[in-house]
């Protein structure tokens, strides 16, 4: 070996396609490629005021849609039908823009996402008819700003701080869980358009933040070509054929079909339980980002040390069965918090765990794509879950809905057993 040669430094291997995350820890390196960091905000702290000021507006609008929809003449199908518009959307685009970031680069395809949020909610605000709220619903469906977040995280974090990352950005959704129910009951008083003129100008600011302070974590030469980008067909192939990513999807995909019925049922439960209107509603929906953010926010990093994702993953159906079960038993205010905080802890362990544990098992250039199918599967799941609930609601009872949830659950915890077995027997 030449003097030369022994000069160099050895340095660690970075996954292709992404900026090391230390290099966002040097001062003055240029975090845009040509566009220098403002102000000293580092990036990760931009995405995660991105995502709360997004989820804020989206959270001013979700405990509304029931009684928006009431004043149209909407039952609970109808209602069931509003919600799942949403998610049919998010499943057929949701890979499509994760795949498109791994392309063009995360910036361009989140400022497309919070335009269309922008028109969603303008949309809600004027509209005169229940058709005019589902399209309000449908266009809402086309942006996908947490994906595209998950995906900058993946960027700039090691493994190691993975997990932790990806509680932020669960963390950033619970707090805009917080603020934007209790804007949007306060509001609600000045009529249902008020929350969705407060939630378009929320999106607009968002988009001129985004605009002036956020970088790309892309390097345009690692980003995928046309070429190679594989078709949405053989992106899910390769996601249902990679060994553990295809079983925690699977238990993703029961999951959230659980979940999937909070926003019908919760809010119907609780009026038949306590007479709730939209402003105690918001108040519910509050209590679940309060527990949200304290989890992601500060106790998921220790979880994930001392337990690991896969053991996460195992507990979270687990919890929130436990909660469906006991949820419709008796119209006790404590019971109902009690069970509504096991279902709210246990959506926050899987949101968090899921993420982390499919970005480390995948190519850093094909982060996008990948965490875009999660959210595709995850919306998917999302399509008969409010349909069924409302049916059910209607038609059995109210308990229905929960004990459906409760045997679906049980099938994710398996499932989970079974992840945790297979990664056991690998280290």
């Amino acid at each position: 070996m030449t003097e030369g040669k022994r000069k160099f430094k050895k340095t660690t291997p970075v996954a292709h396609g992404t900026i090391p995350p230390q290099a966002f820890e040097q001062k003055g390196v240029d975090l845009n490629h040509g566009r220098n960091q403002r102000f000293g905000i580092a990036p990760t702290s931009v995405i995660l005021i991105t995502l709360f000021i997004d989820l804020t507006g989206f959270g001013m609008i979700i405990p509304l849609l029931s009684f928006y929809a009431q004043t149209f003449q909407a039952g609970p199908t109808a209602l069931g039908i509003l919600v799942t518009s949403f998610s049919v959307m998010q499943f057929l685009f949701s890979p499509l823009l994760g795949k498109l970031s791994d392309r063009v680069g995360r910036r361009p395809v989140l400022l497309l996402s919070i335009l269309t949020s922008l028109l969603s909610f303008l949309l809600f605000a004027t509209a005169t008819s229940y058709l005019v709220l589902l399209l309000s619903r449908i266009v809402a469906g086309l942006a996908t700003e947490s994906a595209v977040a998950q995906a900058y995280i993946a960027d700039v974090t090691s493994e190691a701080d993975r997990a932790t990352g990806m509680g932020k950005v669960g963390a950033a959704v619970g707090a805009g869980f917080i603020v934007g129910p209790a804007m949007g009951g306060l509001l609600s008083g000045y009529g249902f358009s008020a929350p969705g003129f407060a939630a378009a100008a929320l999106a607009a600011v968002n988009f001129v933040f985004v605009v002036l302070f956020l970088p790309e974590s892309m390097r345009k030469r690692n980003r995928q070509n046309k070429a190679g980008r594989p078709s949405r067909g053989r992106l899910l192939r390769r996601v249902f054929t990679t060994p553990l990513i295809n079983s925690v999807l699977i238990i993703l995909f029961f999951l959230t079909l659980a979940f999937a019925t909070i926003p019908v049922i919760i809010p119907l439960l609780s009026l038949s339980f306590f007479g709730f209107g939209s402003v105690e509603t918001s108040y519910l929906f509050i209590y679940v980002g309060v527990i949200q953010i304290v989890l992601q926010g500060f106790l998921i990093r220790r979880l994930v040390q001392k337990s690991g994702e896969e053991r996460l993953i195992v507990v979270g159906p687990l919890f929130m069965m436990v909660g469906m079960l006991l949820m419709p038993l008796s119209p006790n205010l404590l019971l109902f918090g009690v069970a509504l905080a096991l279902i709210a802890f246990a959506n926050g362990l899987i949101q968090t765990a899921v993420p982390s544990f499919i970005s480390k098992r995948t190519p850093a250039d094909e982060q996008g794509g990948f965490l875009g199918a999660a959210q595709s599967i995850m919306s998917i799941a999302r399509i008969p879950g409010p349909l069924v609930a409302g049916f059910l609601f209607e038609v059995l009872g109210l308990s229905a809905p929960f004990y459906l949830s409760a045997g679906l659950l049980a099938l994710a915890f398996v499932f989970g057993c079974r992840v945790f077995q297979a990664c056991a027997l690998r280290n």
